[in-house]
């Protein structure tokens, strides 16, 4: 029974249609890209007012699917949003998206090697060259648990802000935004940084 059952898998498996090479990788991309904002967040909770840019580069590769990402903290709260710090992104990088099995997309962070001059890019990301593309330094896979929905746990990414040794970082995406909990932690195992509370809520921006 054992081995008719396995022939069987075997047959439907070699039967059913395979993904196109980033059909996975693209779904995600279309969930992570766009405008996102903590502003609703930061006038109920108290959290700080963060926007979040993510937008598709280098389509024609055919190395995976590419993503640049620019995030920008405007302020303690919505009465204090400064929109001038958009200038001044807290971070910038390059993420690299390559689908691994049916319901996993492998995700990649690179470093850049002159964020400063293309601040602002997510409005023209056609000058982001080639050349920008630093050293990675995070990866881990993203898991596809709905249509439209994904999650990622990355434990180990290295980090030296404040003290830290790692970063943990928690998201989970969908069609309307996403969740992101980072949270720094020392060799001994202590949160050197990062909400106890949970992770900063990004709602998708209208278009």
């Amino acid at each position: 029974m054992k081995t008719t059952l396995t022939a069987l898998a075997l047959t439907a498996a070699l039967a059913a249609p395979a993904l196109a090479q980033h059909e996975r990788a693209e779904a995600l991309a279309e969930v992570l890209a766009g405008s996102f904002t903590t502003i609703e967040q930061s006038s109920t909770d108290g959290w700080g007012h963060v926007e979040s840019e993510l937008v598709r580069i280098w389509p024609d590769r055919e190395d995976g699917v590419w993503l640049y990402q620019e995030n920008a903290w405007l302020g303690n709260s919505p009465d204090e949003t400064d929109w001038s710090a958009k200038e001044r992104p807290y971070f910038q990088r390059i993420i690299r998206l390559v689908q691994t099995d049916e319901t996993t997309v492998l995700r990649t962070i690179y470093s850049m090697t002159d964020a400063q001059s293309v601040v602002g890019a997510f409005e023209t990301p056609e000058v982001i060259a080639a050349d920008q593309l630093g050293a990675p330094n995070c990866s881990g896979p993203v898991e596809r648990i709905a249509e439209g929905w994904w999650v990622a746990d990355f434990p180990t990414c290295p980090s030296n802000l404040r003290g830290a040794v790692r970063t943990h970082s928690r998201s989970i995406h969908g069609p309307d935004g996403f969740v992101n909990w980072d949270r720094g932690f020392t060799a001994e195992g202590d949160v050197a940084w990062g909400p106890s509370e949970g992770g900063y809520v990004f709602q998708r921006k209208a278009e």
